[in-house]
């Protein structure tokens, strides 16, 4: 199991959190590695501190698998303690880059809303079934995030 951070994670690029009841939308990138993702493997998108929601997201990739049929998935959650893998999950089955036009992946149910919010979480997405095809070395992909303070 490999561990990447997105760009907010390693302080290329500014994450600001709500501070209020408002909703703020924050672009989540990271750049994919050249070699293909890996069963198991964690894409590592933003530490939420305590009482922040995630209210909804999308995900936002170019193609990633460029086989005829293709396998890419990931599941969406927040990390256990050891940041080794998805502790609670908030959605599997998100399947997105998989056409060569890129495609994206909305929240399809609402189990984050459920999250226990008086902790600070480190929200992931874990590769859950390979790529027939990797086409994503070097490529980007955004995760917005629609959080609530």
């Amino acid at each position: 199991m490999a561990r990447f951070l997105s760009e907010v994670l390693t302080g290329k690029k500014p994450g600001p959190q709500p501070y209020d009841g408002s909703v703020l939308q924050l672009p989540v990138t990271i750049v994919l590695p050249t070699a293909a993702l890996a069963s198991g493997d964690l894409l590592e998108l933003v530490e939420l501190p305590p009482y922040v929601d995630l209210l909804d997201y999308d995900i936002f990739a170019p193609q990633l698998d460029s086989n005829g049929t293709p396998l890419l998935a990931f599941s969406l959650g927040s990390e256990n303690a050891g940041l080794t893998d998805l502790g609670v999950v908030y959605e599997a089955g998100l399947i997105f880059g998989r056409t060569a036009n890129g495609s994206v992946s909305r929240a399809g149910s609402a189990n984050q809303l459920a999250a226990d919010t008086t902790v600070a979480r480190r929200l992931a997405l874990k590769v859950t079934a390979i790529a027939a095809t990797w086409a994503g070395a070097g490529k980007t992909i955004t995760a917005m995030l629609h959080l609530r303070g």
